[in-house]
């Protein structure tokens, strides 16, 4: 099996792997609870967040929360900080837990500023700043990672134009695809009044994620019950989920500058063949809706989103699952949607543009010869459908 769909989901680390299941079978008490084996589970929550702030390079003064993934981690800090009426924005392009909670907040009054104009390649432009100045927007919400292009919108870049342009403007960052995929830089807390993080993108458990914020700003909590968390989100900690989230965050920021070196050469591997399958292809015309700057300056290396009209990406997808090649058509979980990627509409594609794309994510368990393999397929595949979509096209 050659898994390339990471951004949609990770494998579990092993290592990972062993401290959850260690945790389920040695740490069942409630960590609420003022007995021993209860408070010792409730110092191995205060280890794991020690962990996860030096991992992720967090200061002292910034709190954590744990919630049940990257979309929880959104909905939480944006309904929070805007509800009921405080204005809010965003490009358009960010992963639904973020464009859906504004538009939410946009059905009981508070009408979000998309910033449609301002969207270069994925990315924001730091001129939407006065734009953000002169509709009094509170909150600004981006992906540091796109989702489904890899672009990034760097924090610290971003929250010194705010500071100068538009200060009244807190900085909300999806940190979701970040973590081990693009360098974070201590000095980019300075800037954030949040960040979301979600254990299953980097090799942790599923259903266990992290809202990052400063300690000075107070949540309204959306699960209110018995006031875990100092209130914000209520409810039991899962301390094997929460000792598996420490874990992969070590893991990934331990290991991110080897991970991204070698995505670098995968991603470059990946665009070097499919411009010889092009070149071979007269027919095939390969649109790349990532950035193929070899840069990366603005640019995760761990994601490749492309076009290759009229063959749908759907089909060419389960073609490739034939072969067990798993590779996305964009975010998780929009992928039963029939409508096409908004995001890939909103950088300027057609429908038809958007329909016939995939999104190439890595993992550490890929290597060279995965990429070979998929762009062998990938070739076989599009050489095999061509005919009957150019010919429905014409029809």
């Amino acid at each position: 099996m050659i898994y390339l769909d990471n951004a949609a989901t990770s494998p579990m680390d092993p290592e990972v792997v062993r401290v959850v299941q260690e945790s389920m079978e040695s740490d069942f008490a409630n960590p609420g609870t003022p007995y021993k084996i209860g408070l010792d589970a409730k110092n191995k929550i205060e280890s794991a967040k020690e962990e996860i702030a030096q991992a992720l390079k967090i200061p002292p003064d910034f709190d954590m929360v744990f919630t049940s993934g990257g979309s929880e981690s959104n909905n939480l800090f944006i309904k929070s900080a805007c509800y009921p009426d405080k204005k809010a924005a965003c490009l358009g392009l960010e992963h639904p837990s973020v464009v859906e909670v504004l538009n939410y907040l946009g059905s009981i009054g508070s009408e979000p500023l998309t910033l449609a104009q301002y969207r270069e390649g994925g990315r924001m432009s730091l001129s939407a700043c006065d734009e953000l100045q002169s509709q009094k927007a509170r909150l600004l919400c981006l992906s540091h990672v796109n989702n489904e292009l890899g672009a990034v919108n760097d924090p610290v870049v971003i929250g010194r134009a705010l500071k100068t342009a538009s200060p009244q403007t807190r900085l909300f960052m999806d940190g979701v695809q970040a973590l081990g995929k693009v360098p974070l830089q201590a000095e980019m807390w300075e800037y954030l009044s949040g960040y979301s993080v979600s254990a299953h993108k980097v090799g942790g458990p599923k259903g266990i994620g992290l809202l990052i914020h400063p300690s000075r700003l107070q949540l309204n909590p959306q699960i209110h019950g018995g006031g875990q968390q100092g209130g914000a989100r209520s409810g039991t900690l899962p301390v094997p989920l929460i000792l598996g989230l420490a874990r992969a965050s070590r893991l990934a920021a331990e290991r991110a500058n080897e991970f991204i070196g070698r995505c670098k050469k995968l991603h470059a591997r990946l665009v070097r063949g499919l411009r010889e399958i092009e070149r071979a292809e007269p027919d095939l015309k390969i649109r790349f809706n990532s950035s193929i700057d070899d840069s990366f300056t603005a640019q995760s290396p761990a994601i490749l989103n492309f076009s290759f009209p009229p063959v749908e990406g759907e089909v060419l997808l389960h073609h490739l699952e034939e072969k067990e090649i798993y590779v996305g058509m964009g975010s998780a979980c929009s992928a039963h949607s029939k409508e096409p990627s908004k995001i890939l509409t909103g950088i300027g594609l057609t429908k038809e543009e958007a329909r016939c794309s995939l999104r190439i994510s890595f993992g550490p368990q890929n290597r060279e010869e995965d990429v070979d393999a998929f762009l062998q397929e990938f070739a076989r595949a599009w050489r095999a459908l061509y005919p009957a979509f150019c010919q429905s096209s014409a029809t």
